[in-house]
């Protein structure tokens, strides 16, 4: 066997040789995939001082101290109309839906593993046990912070406590059950059907447990987790489904390491490719010149990679917290802040393409990659603090320094923040070359 095999053959802690079928205990199968997380954690964590060098701390801190301060601030005077009936679930339904497990399957396993496919519960049962207690923590946690604002609001008409503990808990154990039948199903579109059920599902029941009686919400409870549950039991299903596991792997791996490119240069992987066919037109009104080539191409990677949804994700999670502190400095400081966190994660496109050898290749002018880069991050920005700031046109009527301040603000800082990504991609660009 090659240097390069052996090196592979213990990365993937596999514990025989190719080609000889051993049999592997449960506690074997376990130790497997500790040492499997123990290799990839052992490739995020020499980057951690550079990333908290790089003010992300500091930027944490903020975001505490910012957070900590429109808290008290709603808890001492909590507006009578505040919507917390659908501000709560809106909040919690994502959570409660959300099932993801990392298995640190590699390519090589439909060879080495493929024999002991009958023994592989063993492997995965660590898998999902992390991935419910983690998940079900951080919906708990949500619940626990918005609670005392909800009876507040409603403190003759909410729901008990304990018992939205347990539906939480309930749905989790439900929903993470039947994201693992969705790996397993084996017709991608009855997959991606069942995905459905279970996000439409879990705001369904949670709209309706803290808007409606006890009674009508638990019928509706049992209802959803009937339907899903018999929708999850009818495909035909993989005993192992290898192929699929193997690349959610790579992508949440590759993910990570995206993150940490925010920071720092790290090696990545291949990107995940969402089709979005919604947005199937954005970029085409791009003219078809050497100049604009890498526009056009950063531009169409954007909307069917991972960036989009992140970027989307913190602007949806800035526009709903903006809408609770629209009418203090707060917002403008929450406004601020996650304009900055979304460009802090568009700094991930100077990375885009920038390894291909075919674009070496072609006749695009120098320095393109970079401009088109800075062109579609300074649009990014503009659009999303614009999203962000419309629940100040609320305020506009009562208070319009406050709401024209805070879009000024937020405008300057998206500009601000090219020119600082500007300096640094040159800069970084240089040293490439």
């Amino acid at each position: 066997m090659s240097r390069e095999a052996q090196q592979e053959r213990q990365n993937s802690g596999l514990p025989w040789t190719p080609g000889v079928v051993a049999p592997m205990t449960a506690e074997g199968m376990v130790a497997m995939r500790n040492k499997r997380r123990s290799i990839f954690l052992g490739r995020i964590l020499p980057y951690m001082p550079y990333i908290i060098q790089s003010g992300l701390a500091v930027s944490v801190l903020l975001l505490l101290i910012l957070f900590s301060a429109w808290y008290t601030s709603i808890l001492q005077n909590t507006p009578a109309d505040l919507p917390i009936q659908w501000v709560l679930p809106l909040l919690l339904f994502p959570l409660a839906a959300w099932s993801s497990f990392r298995t640190y399957l590699q390519a090589a396993d439909t060879v080495f593993l493929l024999p002991l496919e009958t023994q592989m519960n063993a492997y995965f049962a660590p898998a999902w046990r992390a991935g419910v207690v983690g998940k079900q923590l951080v919906t708990w946690l949500v619940l626990l912070v918005g609670w005392p604002i909800y009876i507040r609001v409603l403190p003759d008409q909410h729901q008990n406590l304990w018992l939205s503990l347990v539906l939480l808990l309930v749905l989790k154990l439900v929903f993470a059950y039947g994201a693992w039948q969705e790996y397993r199903t084996v017709s991608a579109r009855y997959s991606d059907l069942l995905v459905w059920i279970r996000w439409i599902g879990s705001a369904v029941v949670l709209f309706a447990w803290f808007g409606l009686p006890l009674l009508w919400a638990g019928i509706i409870l049992v209802v959803v987790v009937a339907i899903y549950l018999g929708a999850v039991q009818f495909p035909a299903k993989h005993r192992v489904p290898w192929e699929r596991l193997i690349a959610v792997e790579r992508a949440q791996a590759g993910r990570a390491m995206r993150m940490l490119g925010w920071f720092v240069d790290v090696p990545t992987q291949d990107p995940r490719v969402y089709r979005r066919r919604y947005l199937s037109g954005v970029g085409r009104s791009i003219p078809w010149k050497p100049e604009d080539a890498y526009r056009f191409l950063l531009t169409r990677s954007f909307i069917r990679g991972d960036l989009l949804g992140m970027v989307a994700r913190l602007a949806v999670v800035g526009f709903v917290l903006l809408l609770l502190a629209r009418e203090s400095w707060l917002g403008i400081a929450l406004l601020l802040l996650f304009t900055f966190m979304i460009g802090m994660q568009l700094n991930g496109l100077r990375r885009t393409h920038a390894d291909s050898l075919w674009l070496a290749l072609y006749p695009i002018p120098e320095d393109s990659r970079v401009r088109a880069g800075l062109h579609l991050m300074l649009r990014v920005l503009l659009i999303s603090s614009v999203f962000m700031w419309l629940p100040f046109l609320l305020t506009l009527p009562s208070d319009p320094l406050l709401a024209i301040g805070a879009l000024a603000g937020a405008l300057v800082l998206s500009w601000l923040l090219r020119n600082s990504a500007s300096r640094k991609w040159r800069k970084l660009e240089g040293e490439d070359d």
